[in-house]
């Protein structure tokens, strides 16, 4: 594992800076398979994956709670309340280098992407294969995309937080547009009923008990109260900086996918004039969305 970290500290400190790869008008990171295949064939061999019926694949916009989602997931299909020592990118489509290796992970197989819901694997839509897509007010979302993005090496931005604000929302930053990628998830639950299981951040932080029961009815996995409470316990935010290991250590020695995971900390970065404008957007995107989104 050490070596492992220690190749790859070696690869990001001599990583070249490229543009954004495209395709049909979405930007993407620069990951490793971007650069190697381009984003046709990335896309592509994606769609392709090969599927079973058991698999599950968490579908989430960046920063809208994967990490914590895909821990839930996994420590109810284990059967267990520890921490996994693996972590989500591992099965993070778009970034596995070569997607053959998931031919070897034994089922029930947990993936993720932060791609749009059509360029999801054909044969999970076909088969009508369990998703959890978690969904977090998206003015959180962009606060907490600007700090990942001032550190990430496969996005490499260095504007200020103005800039970034309207990157987001034109729709300019890698994955696109918020509201593209959850109308279309929104939309794709009307399409396949039953297939996509839509949970709420701030219901989540707020009530974990509750909700983790739910994720585990649509999953068909039976819990007791105990369990229930220790996986959110064990889940928490806090927990999870503490304890989880963050593989961006490796770009900054200190890692910064478990930064806050606050309710509500956009209103320490909006000015009155930009949450207007914000708001004014979002009414008109989402005016046709049954989705409750909370700001508080």
């Amino acid at each position: 594992m050490e070596l492992q970290l220690e190749e790859k500290k070696k690869m990001l400190a001599t990583l070249e800076q490229v543009p954004h790869p495209e395709f049909e008008g979405v930007s993407y990171p620069s990951f490793i398979p971007f650069r190697k295949k381009g984003a046709k064939n990335v896309i592509e061999d994606i769609m392709n994956v090969k599927s079973r019926d058991s698999d599950i694949i968490i579908c989430t916009y960046a920063k809208s709670g994967t990490h914590w989602t895909y821990e839930i997931v996994n420590m109810l299909l284990r059967n267990t309340t520890e921490l996994d020592k693996n972590s989500k990118i591992q099965a993070m489509l778009e970034a596995v280098d070569d997607l053959s290796v998931l031919d070897s992970v034994p089922s029930p197989r947990i993936m993720d992407t932060h791609c749009l819901f059509k360029y999801i694997p054909k044969q999970h839509r076909e088969n009508k294969g369990k998703i959890v897509h978690m969904i977090r007010n998206p003015k959180d979302v962009c606060v907490s995309y600007y700090y990942h993005c001032l550190k990430d090496v496969f996005i490499n931005f260095d504007g200020t937080w103005e800039e970034f604000l309207e990157l987001f929302m034109s729709g300019k930053l890698p994955y696109g547009t918020w509201y593209n990628y959850e109308l279309e998830i929104e939309r794709a639950a009307r399409d396949f009923p039953g297939m996509i299981f839509t949970c709420y951040y701030e219901d989540m932080k707020q009530e974990p008990v509750r909700e983790i029961k739910k994720l585990a009815d649509f999953l068909g996995i039976a819990c007791s109260n105990d369990t229930l409470e220790k996986i959110a316990k064990k889940t928490s935010f806090e927990n999870m900086q503490k304890n989880k290991f963050d593989f961006t250590e490796i770009v900054d020695g200190k890692g910064f996918i478990y930064r806050k995971g606050e309710i509500g900390d956009w209103k320490n970065h909006f000015t009155v004039k930009q949450n207007e404008k914000f708001d004014a957007q979002f009414k008109e995107e989402m005016k046709d969305s049954r989705y409750k989104i909370t700001f508080e």
